[in-house]
């Protein structure tokens, strides 16, 4: 089950094409991860920045995996039992940061784990 909570319109000028790429992987992780249990999307404005964040109830990730997993190739599970290449948080981050936005993670092992993206709501360059 998806939750979203979007309460007002956030405008911003980006690129859709990356932001759908960068919403895809953060969902599609936490569908994979959150262990069937409800995902948490919410978008907000604060200021000059728009904030989105996903949220499961999942796996969750250990306190020393979460630095390394935005790196190329990284996975805090084994793709024995998830799949994966480790691209979709390093591809999230590159996109997040041509923009001039921040990507950043909250996470316990059994509690599931909180991606924030946020980005500038201005003019931004293409990646």
């Amino acid at each position: 089950m998806l939750e979203l909570h979007a309460p007002a319109p956030v405008l911003g000028r980006w690129d859709r094409l990356r932001v759908e790429q960068v919403v895809t992987n953060l969902l599609t992780n936490a569908l994979k991860y959150g262990a069937g249990r409800p995902v948490a999307v919410r978008v907000e404005g604060a200021g000059e920045r728009a904030r989105l964040t996903v949220k499961d109830q999942g796996i969750g990730i250990a306190e020393e995996d979460l630095a390394r997993i935005f790196e190329r190739f990284e996975r805090a599970v084994s793709d024995r039992h998830y799949g994966g290449l480790g691209l979709g948080l390093y591809i999230t981050r590159q996109i997040v940061e041509a923009f001039g936005g921040t990507v950043g993670v909250t996470s316990r092992p059994g509690m599931g784990s909180t991606f924030t993206l946020e980005l500038p709501r201005g003019t931004a360059s293409v990646p």
